[in-house]
């Protein structure tokens, strides 16, 4: 494939593809954010686990988490079934998904440390079934289409049902800490939560068809990320996606405590994320046209610094200032909505020039890098979270310190912001176009040649 077909005009996808992709994915979005936004509060709060301990744990699976992706990734890129390439792991991958969920939340009553030790099982299982499921899921979308705009569409739909999970997730949170018997009511949205998940996210290897004839994977894993970290556009894009992570993983852990103690509002713990997330939805749409005008590097850059302003505007936010939180929430959701749905259109395009030099088709391993640097990022912050907690003095269930609280405002809003102006600062040199534009003639990517 060269370059000529990233940029040229194939047939659109039909509605149908773009749905049976994209529209499961809200429910692997609920149980990761479910997870991801609530264990560290449900562990310190309802468990009573020690906040520092739960934070290296929850980081120590998210690691392994982002670990495994290149694992799968490149497993799937070299498997060869009559079911094709990606289908096997996102059917595997879902018992395995709902067993890991329902462990979480219905922990027996244990002492302190044999419950962190089941939470430290329930984490790995949960987040190495997420692994299977996930990077196979965006390897199979990189192969779907031939062009670079319909990708962007594709992922477009993709990440807007992603994101109407992640507002299911805090909705579901939302009940839970407000339910007179938190314990109890985890419990209880376990079971059904998983079984309606997994019954969606099976809709997408049941509906939809890997692309027609033989694809050549990479030839180990080892040369795959190679392949991979040689090629300079691969690079910068993922070290982007690791410093967006970084600034951002801890907005979702840290919503819980704001809401609760800074704005000193619990009760809208759920409704809070809303104007976050269905901004982001609202807004996919018109990045895609943008992309499509403009270029998916220019587009995306324009879009990071507009979110370090917002998050900057954020640390100054006060306990009353709902309506204003609620502004720059929103406007955050907006910007974060545009990088979500164009880093993976771009890393299709980078596939396709890999391809070109090395005659392989390395969806996998690819996918991977770029899911190992949003959790590997995410992980870290989760880590710093519970470490900057601690710090802080933060003590669950009573009032906070002033120290406490700006421990909560930093890794909020300062985190964030300065996440998002470091991406800005190295996605300059970004040498690829995107979204339909004309891409740039890359650099020569060192040690990749042609493989017979």
């Amino acid at each position: 494939m060269g370059m000529a077909s990233m940029t040229a005009h194939a047939k659109p996808l039909a509605a149908r593809t773009l749905l049976t992709y994209g529209g499961p994915l809200f429910a692997l979005a609920y149980l990761l954010f479910f997870v991801q936004f609530y264990f560290l509060k449900f562990a310190t709060d309802v468990l009573l686990l020690p906040p520092a301990a739960v934070g290296a744990l929850f980081a120590l699976a998210k690691v392994w988490d982002a670990a495994s992706n290149p694992l799968v990734g490149s497993w799937s890129d070299r498997t060869r079934s009559r079911f094709g390439r990606r289908r096997p792991f996102l059917v595997g991958a879902l018992p395995v998904l709902a067993l890991g969920f329902v462990m979480l939340w219905t922990p027996p009553h244990l002492g302190t440390a044999a419950m962190i030790a089941w939470a430290a099982v329930s984490l790995f299982v949960f987040f190495t079934a997420f692994a299977l499921y996930a990077v196979p899921h965006a390897a199979l979308g990189a192969e779907l289409s031939p062009d670079s705009h319909q990708r962007t569409r594709l992922f477009g739909a993709r990440q807007m049902s992603f994101t109407l999970g992640m507002l299911l997730a805090f909705g579901a949170i939302q009940v839970a800490m407000n339910a007179a018997e938190p314990r109890a009511a985890t419990a209880m949205l376990a079971l059904p939560g998983a079984l309606a998940a997994i019954a969606l996210l099976a809709v997408t290897p049941l509906a939809i068809r890997e692309p027609a004839g033989e694809r050549r994977g990479g030839q180990s894993l080892r040369s795959g990320l190679r392949d991979v970290f040689t090629n300079r556009p691969a690079r910068i894009l993922v070290l982007v996606w690791f410093i967006e992570a970084l600034g951002a993983g801890a907005v979702g852990t840290m919503g819980p405590y704001v809401a609760e103690y800074l704005m000193r509002r619990p009760d809208i713990v759920g409704t809070l994320p809303a104007a976050y997330v269905l901004s982001g939805v609202v807004s996919i749409p018109v990045w895609v046209r943008l992309a499509r005008r403009f270029g998916g590097r220019d587009t995306w850059l324009a879009a990071m610094l507009l979110a370090a302003a917002a998050f900057g505007g954020m640390m100054v936010v006060q306990e009353g200032d709902l309506t204003l939180l609620f502004v720059l929430l929103s406007i955050s959701g907006c910007a974060m909505g545009c990088g979500n749905v164009l880093a993976a259109s771009l890393m299709a395009d980078i596939i396709d020039l890999d391809e070109q030099r090395t005659g392989e088709r390395k969806e996998g391993v690819y996918s991977a890098a770029m899911l190992f640097a949003l959790k590997f990022g995410s992980s870290l912050a989760t880590a710093v979270t519970g470490i900057v907690l601690g710090i802080a003095g933060f003590v669950p269930n009573v009032e906070q310190s002033a120290a406490s609280l700006f421990g909560m405002r930093l890794l909020f809003a300062g985190m964030p912001c300065l996440g998002f102006l470091a991406g800005a600062l190295i996605f300059r040199g970004f040498p690829l176009g995107g979204g339909g534009v004309p891409l740039e003639v890359a650099p020569p990517l060192r040690g990749l040649t042609r493989r017979s």
